[in-house]
């Protein structure tokens, strides 16, 4: 018999802050702090931060910025018979 183990879990991370100066980003001139917010949400992986140097405002986090927080939850294991 051969069997195999699979895992599943929640992992939360709080990242380290990054600030965002509207005023250089002509995208998000004149919008609100919740405006601009919910762009950045919108365009997480294709806004590039001003001499960034990970691509994306979501690498800049995930790639250049220390994890201040982190969490795993709600693991599962599951076990399955492999059948020939």
């Amino acid at each position: 018999m051969k069997i195999r183990m699979s895992k599943t879990y929640t992992v939360y991370e709080l990242y380290d802050e990054i600030e965002v100066n509207k005023e250089d980003y002509p995208e998000l001139e004149g919008m609100s702090d919740k405006d601009a917010l919910e762009y950045l949400k919108d365009n997480l992986h294709e806004f590039e931060i001003k001499d960034g140097y990970e691509g994306s405002l979501a690498n800049e986090f995930e790639f250049g910025k220390y994890v201040i927080k982190d969490e795993q939850f709600d693991e599962k294991y599951e076990l399955y018979l492999i059948e020939e």
